[in-house]
């Protein structure tokens, strides 16, 4: 009678030991369940706001600037006066704008390498983004960008990229962009996310989880490792393209420490 008591006393032991390591375990988890919708697939880059009108204006041959009739920062219209020089030369903007830089003071000689003035109108705004070989070769002409800056209040604009060129030797995409706020400025820069593929019901499970190809779940009640394919990924979910999860499955994502 000794020995029995004893024999069940050490299997309520090792029971007790099994269910406090597989509880401890577990808690190392998040149990997430697959879902059915929408992903779209980015690909992620950087790109510089620009203008589509600037005016630079540099002189043929040294001169002494006898007037100036503007300061940086100031719009200015078409056709109104900028500066003067001591031959009699009077530099009108072009275009309606803002003095973007001035360099030079009133008296003072200037020359041929670099603009006396510019004006840039701060109303006709661009992206232009400096895209890789593999990129360029997957992006198409009026695909659209999710356009965010960083420290403005996670707001988040669209465009879409209205042409695709090569440039002294990068490959350049141009987006147009609808309202950008007034204090965007050319020579800032964006984060951009240009959608390259779209599924509207595929079944998602956290990228997370995926781990050299394996997925560890919960099925009946039985904890297993599966091998997943997958196809379209964003930054937090993948669509599970095999037939290996399925949709009453709960996905183990380990914790974040």
């Amino acid at each position: 009678m000794g020995r029995l008591y004893k024999l069940i006393l050490a299997a309520v032991f090792l029971i007790g030991i099994g269910l406090f390591f597989l509880l401890k375990k577990n808690k190392q988890y998040d149990y997430i369940s697959p879902k059915t919708g929408p992903i779209n697939e980015a690909i992620y880059g950087l790109g510089t706001v620009k203008t589509d009108e600037k005016f630079a204006f540099k002189v043929a041959i040294p001169k002494t600037i006898k007037q100036l009739y503007v300061k940086e920062g100031e719009f200015v219209s078409a056709g109104q006066k900028l500066l003067a020089f001591d031959d009699g030369t009077v530099v009108k903007s072009p275009i309606q704008g803002t003095v973007s830089n001035l360099p030079a003071s009133l008296g003072e000689n200037v020359f041929t390498d670099r603009p006396v003035v510019e004006i840039e109108n701060l109303n006709k705004l661009f992206i232009e983004a400096v895209l890789d070989q593999q990129s360029t070769m997957r992006v198409k002409r009026n695909e659209n960008v999710k356009i965010s800056f960083e420290s403005h209040d996670n707001a988040t604009y669209t465009g879409k990229i209205t042409s695709l060129y090569p440039s002294n030797g990068q490959f350049l995409a141009r987006l147009e962009v609808r309202q950008l706020p007034p204090h965007i400025l050319p020579g800032m820069t964006a984060d951009l996310a240009i959608e390259v593929d779209r599924k509207e019901n595929a079944l998602l499970i956290p990228v997370r989880a995926i781990q050299m190809g394996v997925v560890l779940i919960e099925r009946n009640g039985r904890q297993q490792k599966v091998d997943v394919k997958v196809g379209i990924m964003d930054q937090e979910w993948a669509e599970v393209i095999s037939n290996t999860i399925l949709p009453t499955d709960k996905i183990l994502v380990k914790k974040a420490l």
